[in-house]
């Protein structure tokens, strides 16, 4: 059982590593926020118990970000081992089915090499030579996953998420927030 006190340190974790997130250049899967923001937590506990309260961190360093970063690298390195070609296409064919789920409603096909690309809508950030760029979204053997238009010498963000059928999912949300422009123009930060 939790006390009200876990749930108020969970909230507030949360809220800081949310707040973290929307300064850096990289897009973060919900899973990845909560597993940054129960790093967090437990860090904010073992300073409590040496007499350092939430606040009195903010001075020397920012423990949000640094939660974030340590979460996130996690599932933008390369894997060790590398994945094999095989679930690379397969992480790319759980990505393109939720793309295209009545849920997520978007139109996307497999691209060259491990690329997905993704129609764009009305409010996607423009992008392209005529602003009319398609999204594309990778998956790669050596790293993780990463969005960018489908132009020559797009700006890349990488995409903080895990590399499983779950995670095509949190992506395929992402990509969906980035299309209908609800998360800005991540490619300008």
């Amino acid at each position: 059982m939790t006390s009200d006190t876990d749930n108020e340190t969970t909230t507030a974790a949360y809220a800081a590593v949310e707040k973290a997130a929307t300064g850096l250049r990289e897009l973060y899967a919900p899973s990845v926020l909560d597993e940054a923001a129960a790093l967090l937590a437990d860090l904010w506990a073992a300073g409590g118990r040496h007499g350092v309260g939430r606040s009195e961190w903010g001075w020397a360093v920012d423990l949000a970000s640094g939660a974030l970063s340590v979460i996130a690298r996690r599932y933008t390195d390369a894997p060790d081992p590398e994945r094999t070609g095989d679930q690379v296409l397969a992480l790319r064919r759980d990505l393109v089915e939720a793309l295209n789920s009545p849920e997520t409603g978007l139109s996307a096909r497999p691209g060259s090499r491990t690329m997905t690309v993704v129609d764009r809508l009305p409010a996607t950030p423009r992008g392209g030579l005529h602003g009319d760029a398609s999204l594309v979204v990778g998956i790669y053997a050596n790293g993780g996953w990463d969005i960018s238009m489908n132009a020559h010498g797009a700006t890349v963000v990488t995409i903080a998420a895990p590399a499983t059928t779950a995670g095509a999912a949190e992506v395929a949300a992402l990509v969906r927030a980035v299309a209908r422009g609800e998360r800005g123009n991540p490619f300008r930060r």
